[in-house]
């Protein structure tokens, strides 16, 4: 099974999934499917792994 984590846009507080092997810590910007905001995974208010 992949590993997901839930991620909060810091923009609309939208909250999403991400493939974590793909994209966790490794400084690439996720897109949020509500709003269109590029961002970090730093950069979000609230990770849940």
């Amino acid at each position: 099974m992949a590993k997901i984590f839930w991620v909060t846009c810091p923009q609309c507080t939208g909250e999403f999934y991400c493939h974590w092997h793909e994209l966790r810590h490794k400084g690439i910007a996720l897109l949020c499917p509500y709003c269109n905001h590029h961002f970090l995974d730093e950069e979000s208010p609230k990770i849940m792994e």
